[in-house]
């Protein structure tokens, strides 16, 4: 009985955990987009132009998380949000792999973070087909 309650908990530590990530991520590249960027992707910021608009994608990340947070309260209905977690992290697997082959395969760190990402996408369809209703 225990790892029934267990299981139908997932899908909230999973929300949770993007809303974390996402709002973590995005707070750090906001309060330093020459650490994040610079020192992490080689993103050069000539202008304070390219600094603005890179905080710009980070508050929205940031935000997205919050939201995403917000939403791991406010929802009884955590498989939904768990599916819109899926769609979500899916996005982030197709825009890398379209990034390679657009750009190159020559991107080392992109090949880390397309693994983690591919495994949290298999991890999150994996469980939310363990939580589907009782028919």
């Amino acid at each position: 009985m225990k790892h029934l309650t267990t299981v139908k908990h997932l899908p909230t530590i999973i929300n949770f955990t993007a809303g974390l990530l996402l709002l973590m991520l995005g707070l750090a590249g906001y309060a330093s987009p020459e650490w994040f960027f610079t020192h992490k992707y080689d993103v050069l910021m000539p202008s304070p132009q390219s600094r603005t608009i890179l905080r710009a994608m980070m508050g929205f990340m940031a935000v997205m998380g919050t939201i995403w947070l917000a939403a791991c309260v406010l929802f009884f209905n955590q498989r939904r949000l768990l599916l819109l977690t899926g769609i979500m992290t899916a996005g982030f697997v197709a825009s890398r792999i379209g990034g390679l082959l657009i750009d190159g395969l020559e991107q080392h760190f992109t090949y880390f973070e397309l693994g983690f990402e591919t495994i949290a996408l298999i991890v999150i369809i994996v469980v939310y087909r363990l939580t589907r209703p009782s028919q």
